[in-house]
């Protein structure tokens, strides 16, 4: 008997705005990463043990029932290390008329070379992906990636590419959840966490985080 697909998720947000992909978008945090990229923003996603796991039919459907959610962005950790249960998720968007945003730390080269069907197959789904590992040495402010060797590739048209992209002008969202914890989402330029944390200090909020910010 085949076991039933599953997603390890490190978080999911219903929706968010303009940050990880233009107009308003659901995002996953899948959990478990292979390449563990020296400055990663988010370490505390590498383990595939942590996470917990989600059907990502039931995900989709629960994502979907925001009325502004124009497109799905998958971020990481590592999208491709669960290709199979990530298809899932993109394909239930794109069945529902969703636009769909991928981030890999590997390259499309890498990503096509591996001739694996599953892989061929997330592609297939994604409308933009935005490859590359995280290159602390070529960090700075950049639209929707962290650093400049990291490409926005259109693998379709249904998002038209903008000179937005190519600009040098961060976006961040900051929410706090029903538990009390801190988010971030965006790709905060470098320094930013940092200096963030010492500003809520300065008001009184301390911030007790896995792994040091940098």
């Amino acid at each position: 008997m085949t076991a039933p697909l599953q997603l390890r998720v490190h978080h999911w947000l219903p929706l968010v705005r303009n940050v990880l992909g233009p107009g308003g978008r659901a995002v996953v945090w899948v959990q478990g990463c292979s390449l563990a990229c020296k400055g990663c923003m988010v370490p505390e996603t590498w383990s595939k043990r942590e996470g917990e796991l989600y059907d990502p039919n039931e995900l989709a459907r629960e994502l979907l029932m925001h009325p502004e959610v124009e497109g799905i962005t998958v971020s990481g950790g590592e999208a491709t290390d669960q290709p199979n249960a990530v298809v899932q998720l993109l394909k239930f968007f794109k069945e529902a008329g969703k636009n769909t945003w991928v981030y890999t730390g590997y390259t499309l080269e890498e990503l096509v070379a591996r001739d694996d069907l599953e892989t061929d197959r997330l592609l297939s789904l994604t409308d933009v992906l935005v490859d590359g590992r995280y290159d602390i040495l070529k960090a700075g402010v950049y639209r929707w990636r962290g650093s400049s060797n990291q490409r926005i590739i259109h693998l379709t048209d249904v998002i038209t590419p903008t000179a937005e992209e190519a600009s040098c002008s961060g976006s961040v969202e900051v929410t706090l959840d029903g538990q009390g914890r801190l988010l971030v989402v965006g790709v905060p330029p470098p320094g930013f966490l940092p200096e963030f944390k010492a500003k809520l200090e300065a008001r009184g909020l301390r911030v007790n985080n896995r792994h040091t910010w940098k």
